[in-house]
């Protein structure tokens, strides 16, 4: 399915706002599960937008999170710990 950059930056949104993927295949005019193999081809420009929305709500969630831990919380530096550890078996381990 080809987007154009208003239905990219929509569908951005809606993955960053993490609205469930049966409402966005609806808002789409999509049936789900055409939705859902579209987000599994590696170059669609669905998967592509929903992605990045994703990513940048993941992203937001871990400044908080270091934030929260340079501030002392005792919870956020044990989520750090999680987090580093789960990052460098990545790493080790492919």
């Amino acid at each position: 399915m080809n987007l154009t950059e208003e239905q990219s930056d929509q569908l951005e949104e809606m993955a960053y706002l993490l609205i469930p993927l049966d409402l966005i295949a609806i808002n789409f005019g999509m049936e789900y599960l055409a939705f859902m193999m579209e987000l599994r081809e590696i170059d669609s420009p669905v998967r592509q937008a929903y992605y990045k929305g994703i990513l940048r709500q993941k992203m937001e969630l871990h400044s908080n999170i270091v934030q929260a831990a340079k501030n002392g919380s005792h919870p956020a530096q044990e989520q750090i710990v999680k987090m580093l550890n789960q990052i460098t078996g990545e790493l080790r381990y492919g």
